[in-house]
């Protein structure tokens, strides 16, 4: 028999040992040692796998908490239009002003419209010849073809050079009526159709004014605040920073406004988040470990089904940061940085976070997770809306070089950024016990050094029992051979006997 790791051995010589059962038996208490090891890397593992959800919990609050760090994300100054029916605002600008803006026309393409026609758009036309179409792009030709040539054919023939023209066509089969319009605005586009021939083959087919047949495209023309006139070639323009689109003739007001709205939001999101963190660091630092459930061996998940191995596992991977000092030293700091009164240049400015309205639930089995009053967060951003962006915003100029001015510093922060720097010391430490995500092989985090020790031990015992095992063969080996030779023996004499 061949063993699972080792040279190929020849068993039975005797017929009365089964040698590879023998030797699988023992070998399986040999491998004990082994197992623990392995069970250990496993939970160490599991243990990894849920410090890294941990840290992505921590990310995501302070993604919340960064958005109200700065005092751009709590109101937006945004432009609005007193008439859109003459111009709409497309992006409000960076800081918009009051401008009144009067439109007397609007750029437009060139565009040439021809007569009524009657015939199918695929029945072939009885006019011929060549014209050329010449736009803002360049010229082509079109070359119409009678007895072959149809409308439809002319049409995806003019729109195929578009690119080269700038013109394009289009037929609007329900009045049979053809149009060729600039693909650009302004008094810079055109459209001209020559032709050597006479009469222009394209204006007999599509029954166009022959004096019509040279067009140009219009600016937009406004102005702002009283201005000259100012002319563009597209309805899309900049106004003081802010763009927008021309809608029609008139005059309409661009004013700036102050949008707030979103505030709101953004404190709910926090203490969303928060309690999100709360709730994952609590109970997984309170989930006991079971110990009747370990690790699974490859060997023992071979007699066991799909099922059976998911059930034990989940029971098995419980507990893995129960009572963890990381969980627990998290949750303590946050809810320091929270409780902690801002140092604020005016008594009369807001102080704490239950002053707008988020305090702490009075049930202890909430673990000291947050509620908000709504109508109190409201209200002060109604009335007080400074104090409420400084209680979350305000900044230090205390450096953080010594003991007491850090305690200083840290109650001079914005609760926000307070927050921010609080997260960020904690997910530190998670870096230091888990590694940033780097192959084992270089991971010089806490728990990536005992892996390593772990698969150290795990290759140890693996030579070792190898070793073993091929000293177990050895020896039966030597055995069978014995109980051959005493068997021959014993043959030989029982034949002397007369047997």
């Amino acid at each position: 028999m061949s063993s699972i790791n080792g040279p190929i051995r020849i068993t039975g010589f005797s017929g009365m040992l089964d040698t590879d059962s023998l030797i699988r038996d023992l070998m399986r208490a040999e491998r004990l040692p082994l197992n623990n090891v392995l069970k250990q890397r496993q939970f160490l593992i599991w243990q990894r796998e849920d410090y890294r959800s941990m840290n992505t919990a921590l990310l995501s609050f302070r993604n919340a908490v960064d958005s109200l760090r700065f005092e751009s994300n709590f109101e937006t100054v945004k432009a609005t239009s007193s008439n859109s029916g003459v111009l709409d605002i497309v992006s409000g600008g960076s800081n918009p002003s009051t401008s009144t803006v009067l439109v007397t026309n609007l750029a437009a393409s060139a565009t040439i419209v021809g007569g009524k026609v009657s015939q199918s758009i695929t029945e072939p036309v009885s006019t011929g010849g060549k014209v050329t179409i010449t736009g803002a792009n360049g010229s082509a030709d079109v070359t119409i073809t009678a007895g072959t040539s149809t409308l439809d054919s002319i049409i995806r023939d003019i729109n195929s050079k578009s690119n080269d023209t700038g013109v394009k066509a289009s037929f609007d089969q329900s009045a049979g009526v053809l149009y060729l319009t600039s693909t650009s605005t302004g008094s810079s586009s055109k459209i001209e159709i020559t032709s050597d021939d006479s009469p222009n083959a394209l204006a007999q087919v599509f029954n166009l004014d022959e004096s019509q047949l040279s067009k140009t495209g219009k600016d937009a023309e406004y102005t702002v605040n009283g201005s000259d006139v100012i002319r563009s070639s597209s309805n899309t323009v900049s106004i003081n920073g802010v763009q927008v689109t021309l809608r029609g003739s008139g005059e309409a007001t661009i004013s700036a406004t102050t949008d707030r709205s979103g505030v709101v939001d953004k404190i709910k999101n926090f203490v969303d988040k928060y309690n999100e963190i709360v709730d994952l660091f609590s109970t997984t630092a309170a989930t006991r470990k079971n110990r009747d459930y370990q690790p699974l061996t490859s060997e023992e998940k071979n007699s066991m089904s799909e099922k059976e191995i998911e059930l034990w596992e989940q029971k098995a991977r419980a507990g893995t940061l129960y009572n963890d000092p990381l969980l627990t030293g998290t949750l303590s700091s946050l809810r320091s940085a929270l409780n902690l009164p801002l140092d604020t240049a005016s008594n009369d400015q807001l102080k704490l976070l239950s002053q707008i309205g988020i305090t702490v639930k009075s049930d202890y089995r909430e673990n000291g997770k947050l509620e908000i009053d709504e109508a109190k967060l409201q209200d002060a951003i109604n009335n007080r809306f400074d104090d409420v962006k400084n209680l979350f915003t305000q900044t230090s100029d205390t450096p953080a070089d010594t003991l007491e001015n850090i305690n200083k510093r840290k109650k001079e922060l914005g609760f926000a950024d307070r927050l921010y720097q609080e997260i960020n010391e904690q997910i530190n430490k998670f870096t230091k016990k888990i590694g940033s995500g780097a192959i084992e092989s270089v991971d010089d985090s806490v728990l990536g050094k005992q892996l390593k020790a772990l698969q150290e031990k795990q290759s140890q015992w693996e030579r070792k029992l190898a070793d073993i095992e091929t000293r177990y063969y050895k020896k039966f080996a030597a055995m069978e051979q014995a109980i051959q030779k005493l068997n021959s023996q014993s043959s030989w004499l029982f034949s002397q006997l007369g047997g």
